[in-house]
């Protein structure tokens, strides 16, 4: 489905210096908003303050809660909201509330998905 609006994407991953940053700048270079969390609380916070975001990325090895608990406060308040969990092994989040789980060191694949879900370019 094509959006005529800017896509903006919901991305909750713990603070290390090569996931949030890598990752922004491939969602970034897509040309989608990023609305960056650094833990799982900090996220379910900026859900609730900006609950009409277009999707949700969020890392598996998060260490303030977990992934599945992340993904289903999400689900029970948006039902339609894409939510992708990142991981290394790509099977670590398995949670109902997640639409996909993606390798974490495949950008191509999450702007495939992204594509897939929301209509949005894969390329810049």
């Amino acid at each position: 489905m094509a959006r005529n609006h800017v896509i903006t994407i919901l991305l909750i991953e713990p603070e290390m210096p090569e996931g949030v940053s890598a990752r922004k700048l491939v969602v970034e270079t897509a040309r989608h908003n990023v609305i960056s969390a650094y833990g799982g609380l900090e996220g379910l916070n900026l859900f609730n303050r900006f609950p009409k975001v277009d999707a949700v990325i969020i890392h598996s090895q998060l260490e303030d809660i977990s992934c599945d608990d992340v993904a289903r406060q999400i689900r029970a308040k948006s039902a339609k909201v894409p939510i992708a969990a990142l991981s290394p092994s790509a099977q670590a989040c398995k949670s109902p509330a997640v639409n996909r789980t993606l390798e974490s060191h495949e950008p191509q694949a999450l702007l495939d998905y992204l594509a897939r879900e929301l209509g949005a370019p894969t390329k810049n």
